[in-house]
């Protein structure tokens, strides 16, 4: 048995509705329609010549549908715009696309004369006239053309450091222990974005070497040993996130411990205990999704995927994308990876721009006798990371962080990654002549395949 230990509990707000039942337990980041999207080099204005090499993250901001930067107004009031008339001529709402529904965190207002316009956390929404393309603020976008010498004809920090109007923010994906969703993490604990869990999660940062992610427990709590197959050769297993025995929790919603009958006190989020799992070996690790069912990641935020869309976890490649029948998915990028750090779990460069180059590129004939598209509804619609491309017969594409995504021929079972690393459209490498892949590109000796990380 276990009991509570006391708690002080002061004005904080949080977003989720508490509850030990694991499908209320966390919500959904993003409406249809409502995107994610990087600003500068990440974008992938580097990958004129061959740049392997992992681009950081830069800032990630909310964007439209099509990936145009959204903004809000410090002038507005909550659930209402004062930005009308020539104001809204420059700041155009963002409206909401036909069957667009609300989700927690996310509202449709009603405008002066009906129009309606997409708020979050109440703050009404906004593009820019001048934004052409994604990662655009106020028109700045990173030049991606090169000078003579193959240097950087433009700035590709531009368009983070312009300089918005008095009141006008660029409303961003931001985390942090007092950032991420408007909810609160006590000291030595965080709240991050992390990629192989498709979401924000909560995680330990107490450790400045390995700072694992937390799941919460939705069994007994007296029978919290891990489950595992006789298969399994190693039966890794889960430990509680341990609390110190002053621990009081004050002015932090939804967080508390509990001392239990083994003497350990251990942190709880939403009133379900807290825990690391052992097999996840470095940062962003989330090995623990698929050890046993009554462990769950502990996440703040859910990112959008579709329905015929799965997941597998690769413990060489990192968590892949699949179909819903667990078939290995791919994307198609220029040949400029550096195996030493493509290889590596969440080291795997997504440059948007450069998967919407390649889309403009139409997989042909004989292209598409091994690779497939994999389809999506006629009525789906951009959600987080996830794009739709009309393909030339009219049908949609799934695309993940603006990659189109394909299924192998020669997979013929789930597991299967048969077409990982493989070549097409292979040319010279000749750094002084420009080869013409559909677009120009230096150094470049064509398209590569390889499997679709999160």
């Amino acid at each position: 048995m276990y009991r509570n230990a006391s708690l002080l509990l002061i004005g904080a707000t949080a977003i989720l509705v508490g509850s030990a039942d694991a499908a209320t337990f966390t919500t959904a980041a993003t409406p249809a329609g409502i995107t994610f999207q990087p600003l500068g080099r990440p974008q992938g204005y580097g990958m004129q010549r061959m740049d392997p090499n992992p681009v950081p993250r830069a800032e990630v901001v909310f964007a439209s549908d099509n990936g145009h930067t959204l903004y809000t107004y410090d002038k507005d009031e909550i659930g209402k715009s004062n930005c009308t008339a020539e104001c809204a001529t420059t700041w155009i709402p963002l409206t909401p696309l036909s069957r667009a529904k609300a989700v927690p965190g996310w509202t449709i207002i009603s405008r002066e004369g009906g129009k309606k316009q997409w708020a979050h956390d109440g703050k009404p929404l906004y593009l820019h006239k001048d934004d052409k393309e994604p990662g655009d603020v106020l028109g700045l976008g990173n030049d991606p053309e090169l000078d003579v010498n193959y240097n950087y004809a433009g700035n590709p920090g531009k368009a983070l450091t312009a300089k918005l109007p008095e009141g006008w923010k660029i409303h961003k994906l931001t985390t942090g222990a007092k950032s991420a969703a408007g909810i609160q993490a006590p000291f030595g604990f965080d709240i991050k974005e992390t990629v192989d869990a498709a979401g924000i999660v909560l995680v330990d940062a107490r450790s400045a070497v390995h700072q694992k992610v937390m799941y919460v427990y939705i069994g007994d709590i007296n029978n919290d040993k891990r489950l595992c197959d006789k298969a399994d050769t190693e039966c890794t297993g889960f430990t509680p996130v341990q609390a110190p025995e002053l621990t009081r929790v004050s002015g932090i919603a939804d967080w508390g411990v509990i001392d239990r009958s083994d003497g350990i006190r251990q942190w709880t989020y939403k009133n379900l205990p807290l825990y690391t799992y052992d097999g996840d070996r470095i940062t962003g690790d989330v090995h623990g999704t698929e050890a046993d069912k009554r462990w769950q990641l502990a996440t703040v935020l859910t990112y959008f995927r579709p329905e015929n869309v799965g997941f597998r976890d690769d413990k060489t490649e990192g968590m892949l994308l699949t179909t819903n029948k667990g078939m290995t998915l791919y994307r198609r990028d220029l040949n400029a990876f550096n195996p030493a750090h493509t290889r590596l779990a969440h080291n795997y460069p997504y440059r948007p721009r450069v998967g919407r180059m390649i889309r403009s590129v139409a997989c042909d004939a004989t292209c598409l006798q091994s690779w497939k598209p994999h389809l999506a509804p006629s009525n789906a619609q951009p959600n987080g990371y996830w794009g739709v491309h009309v393909l030339p017969d009219g049908k949609k594409q799934w695309t993940y962080k603006d990659y189109a995504l394909y299924t192998f021929v020669n997979d013929k079972a789930p597991g299967d990654n048969h077409g990982n690393f493989t070549y097409d459209n292979t040319m010279g490498d000749d750094p002084n002549k420009e080869n013409d892949l559909g677009f120009p590109a230096l150094y470049k000796p064509g398209f590569n395949w390889g499997v679709a990380r999160f």
